[in-house]
């Protein structure tokens, strides 16, 4: 726990971009697996999948090591608890992510429409920019402590931050789109892959409501 006490007393966001890295590392390895799903390659995707649960135990690893650490006495430019509040958002990126991963073992995807194996690649490859976008905004807000609040370093989180909410406005279009498929073409698709295909648009768009609600986060730290 000293390391993070060490970081913290460096900048509060020192410890949750140590955090953001392997949340970061858990979003692109579940598009190495969705990348395999949508090409067919069941096996490689099994194990691809199973790396991204286990990244996310790291994470949830760090996040209990962060708080432990983050005594109320550490003198901090922004509040003890919009830290907290923040890690805990961010940690929800990776909670998603392993979501999507455990969707994409259910079952082969043989059999479900290309069409919708596009869309679905398509809100993957936009969740996951979303979450880089984080990972970009926390590594930014640590730029604007150390500038003294910057009006330049703050004009560019505020850049990240809005085009977080653009890629997850695309997201919830893409996860309309894809609803309507599914029961625009329920007669010849069984109960099965139509509740399969949901559930991994779900979670995928899951991984970008999370990284929204992260930025919003920052965004009201900004603003105190």
């Amino acid at each position: 726990m000293q390391v993070w006490t060490k970081l913290f007393a460096k900048s509060p966001f020192k410890p949750l971009i140590k955090h953001a890295d392997v949340v970061l590392s858990t979003v692109e390895t579940l598009e190495k697996a969705l990348r395999h799903w949508y090409e067919g390659d069941y096996e490689e995707m099994r194990k691809i999948a199973i790396e991204v649960d286990r990244l996310e135990d790291v994470a949830d690893r760090i996040k209990e090591e962060i708080r432990n650490s983050l005594s109320s006495k550490l003198m901090m430019a922004v509040a003890r608890e919009d830290v907290l509040i923040y890690l805990h958002m961010q940690d929800k990126v990776a909670d998603a992510a392993e979501d999507t991963a455990k969707w994409l073992l259910v079952k082969k995807p043989d059999g479900i429409p290309k069409e919708v194996k596009d869309i679905i690649l398509e809100m993957g490859v936009e969740s996951i920019k979303a979450a880089k976008l984080v990972h970009e905004a926390i590594v930014q807000m640590d730029r604007v402590i150390e500038s003294g609040f910057a009006e330049g370093e703050i004009e560019e989180e505020y850049r990240i931050i809005r085009e977080i909410e653009s890629v997850e406005n695309k997201i919830d279009g893409l996860d309309t789109k894809l609803m309507q498929f599914v029961f625009e073409n329920a007669d010849s698709m069984n109960w099965s892959d139509g509740f399969y295909i949901l559930n991994i648009a779900r979670t995928l768009s899951n991984i970008s409501d999370k990284a929204k609600d992260a930025a919003e986060r920052i965004r009201l730290m900004m603003n105190k």
